[in-house]
């Protein structure tokens, strides 16, 4: 299940694949989610595999729909391992300012940092995406 950010000249494509720990009730191991990170901007491609978690997809959809609402505000995604951090800030014209770094392999691998501008136009589908997501993936137990 997929979920897609998208500028100018620019594909964000975050693919959840499954649960690491299917059998686990707990918080801490359910949640952990196997997902690819694709990002296509002029002059690189960065695609990798990710560990990262529902809670962090969970709180990302409940950003970006806040910030869709009020067409204004903040929406940001971090990676409990460092894999992705991505934050975007829409203006009062409806642009969203996305900025984000990437580490491969995690904590000591190579680093991108990158930004890209996309409008609000885009945001219903990723709302959509992100609950299916969500929806298939929920989070588990109470930290």
């Amino acid at each position: 299940m997929k979920f897609h950010l998208l500028g100018e000249k620019t594909v964000l494509e975050i693919d959840v694949l499954a649960r690491m720990y299917p059998n686990s009730s707990d918080y801490w191991d359910g949640n952990w989610l196997s997902s690819n990170v694709k990002i296509e901007i002029p002059g690189y491609t960065v695609d990798f595999s990710a560990s990262l978690r529902a809670d962090e997809i969970r709180d990302f959809l409940n950003d970006v729909k806040l910030m869709h609402r009020n067409l204004s505000g903040k929406a940001k995604l971090t990676s409990l391992e460092n894999y992705i951090h991505l934050e975007g800030e829409m203006d009062k014209r409806g642009h969203i300012d996305w900025s984000g770094e990437t580490c491969y392999p995690a904590g000591s691998g190579a680093v991108l940092t990158f930004e890209f501008l996309s409008n609000q136009s885009y945001l219903e589908e990723v709302i959509k995406e992100l609950e299916d997501i969500t929806y298939v993936y929920p989070v588990i137990g109470k930290p």
